[in-house]
């Protein structure tokens, strides 16, 4: 009894230091009213609304998204907010194209005298990718570019001497990598990495190519009818957006059947490489590839719900503070299950509509103004903000910082991942740090690394502001066993985490409207690595 009475005296003792700590940096006279009105109740309220089964799990260009914008709209106007300047509506409209590959497509291999085998199985001898406008036919001739690798550092160039404009091109999964040891260099074949397709498929396209095929048994080892569920999906894309490079993932089966006509096998092709340790490109005679993708393609329209509260500075006021969420989910599966995302990101949404009301609810209005912008298509490749950050309402260079919540309701009650603060903005980043002097939060840096395995920085809206050297903070309470599931409910959501990331939020936002000078970019943008 005695030692446990001494850890709660300490206890105590640190609990109330703490307090006097946070006691000590009041919230400004003139940002008081709204930070007091920030309300767990009613946040609860507005996400209970966001996150109903009615609403059909918010898909983007679906009719459950456009319930969710004509609300958030009608909130917005209530508590006196505004379109942005020059705009009439605070709903910004733009197209979408939706497509998805059909069973039908095939492919075979078209010999000597254009005889061609029999086509080869969806899903069981090759997968496609491929985001297109409509079907694709393409029958080419086949060339094989090792591992789709260039090293200019190490002399290696998979690509030298080809001809690779108006081709197939075949390649290996996988990256070769070079070492030095003990004065021996070193030369190996680094296995898949997950952005792997994508990279290959960007160099495949600028030389020219009509297609990537790259040689992956593990792609196609899965279990069918995962596979078969994750490539049945619709892909979604802006509509002015440029067809995808077409890009499968074959079997060594396959590849095996391809290369035979020229002597080869994909087991020697590796091991000359490896033994060589240089390319061994060439273009494949007497066989040409016949791809035919079936694809289903439809134009819809979807939107970002635009607000804005206009500053009380004659000058300052041009400028803005911009706040971001995203209020799309992923819909109803195909057995009619809901996917409602309370957590993902009705939460954020709802925090940010919370802060709006409490900005609108003070007396005095900040110096700057205030934009709060509710993307679309986030889920779908960050759509929304993409075309809003190439379309803004409002200059991108009058956006002094952006600040992004995206899952602020679960784990960790008082804790709450800070990423990308310091990135682009040292001073951004110690405004952050002096709203928390008030908040009181435990601010965790795990992901605020842009090496970081997961890839979160890249993977919600702030990114695309980023992009444009626009500073950023994104707020978020990290991923849990109900992330993307049916089971992330109203039910399992803390408000009152959410109302103290949403205060946090509000006055960062407040402390930055209301500076002398916008936060200083002291840093460059880097993109993806």
């Amino acid at each position: 009894m005695r030692n446990k009475n001494i850890l709660s005296g300490v206890f105590l003792g640190n609990l109330l230091f703490c307090v006097s700590i946070f006691a000590s940096v009041p919230v400004p006279d003139a940002a008081r009213p709204g930070f007091d009105t920030i309300d767990p109740e009613s946040m609860k309220a507005i996400l209970t609304f966001l996150a109903a089964d009615e609403l059909e799990g918010r898909d983007t260009g679906h009719r459950g998204l456009d319930i969710a914008a004509k609300f958030l709209e009608s909130q917005y106007r209530l508590i006196g907010l505004t379109p942005a300047p020059g705009q009439s509506s605070m709903l910004q409209s733009f197209l979408i194209r939706e497509s998805r590959l059909d069973t039908l497509t095939n492919l075979a291999i078209v010999g000597p005298r254009k005889k061609s085998s029999a086509p080869y199985a969806l899903f069981k001898d090759f997968v496609a990718l491929a985001h297109l406008s409509g079907d694709r036919l393409i029958e080419a001739p086949v060339v094989f570019a090792g591992f789709g690798f260039t090293s200019e550092e190490e002399g290696y160039n998979d690509f030298k001497g080809l001809k690779t404009a108006g081709k197939i091109l075949l390649v290996f999964s996988g990256t070769p990598q070079f070492s030095d040891s003990a004065g021996i260099k070193q030369f190996s074949i680094a296995p898949a990495t997950f952005r792997e397709g994508r990279n290959k498929a960007a160099i495949a396209k600028d030389a020219g190519a009509a297609a990537l095929v790259i040689v992956n048994d593990r792609f196609l080892s899965r279990n069918e009818a995962l596979t078969r569920r994750w490539l049945n999906r619709t892909s979604v894309k802006l509509v002015d957006d440029s067809d995808d490079l077409p890009l499968l993932y074959v079997t060594t089966r396959l590849a095996d059947s391809l290369l035979e006509s020229n002597g080869w096998t994909c087991e020697r092709l590796r091991a000359k490489i490896l033994a060589k340790q240089s390319s061994q490109s060439f273009e494949l005679k007497k066989t040409h590839l016949a791809i035919d993708l079936k694809v289903h393609a439809e134009t819809k329209s979807t939107q970002n719900v635009v607000a804005y509260l206009e500053g009380c500075d004659p000058v300052l006021k041009e400028e803005v503070v911009a706040f971001g969420a995203h209020y799309d989910h992923v819909g109803v599966d195909g057995s009619g299950d809901v996917f409602n995302g309370a957590d993902d990101d009705g939460s954020g949404t709802t925090g940010m509509l919370e802060i709006a009301r409490a900005f609108a609810k003070n007396f005095e209005r900040p110096r700057r103004s205030l934009l709060f912008v509710s993307h679309t298509g986030e889920e779908k490749g960050l759509l929304g903000s993409r075309y809003y950050t190439d379309h803004p309402l409002v200059p991108l260079t009058n956006t002094v910082a952006q600040l992004n919540m995206d899952m602020i309701g679960r784990n960790d009650s008082n804790s709450v991942y800070i990423i990308g603060s310091d990135f682009l903005s040292s001073e951004l980043h110690q405004v952050s740090l002096a709203a928390n002097a008030i908040v009181g939060m435990n601010f965790d840096y795990t992901f605020n690394d842009k090496t970081d395995p997961n890839r979160f920085y890249y993977r919600s809206d702030h990114y695309n502001y980023a992009r444009h050297g626009i500073p950023i903070v994104f707020y978020f309470s990290g991923v849990h066993e109900d992330y993307h599931k049916v089971t992330d409910t109203v039910d399992k959501i803390n408000f009152d985490k959410m109302a103290r990331i949403a205060r946090l939020v509000y006055l960062t936002g407040w402390n930055v409207a209301n500076r002398e000078a916008r936060p200083k970019v002291d840093h460059n943008f880097t993109d993806e690595p």
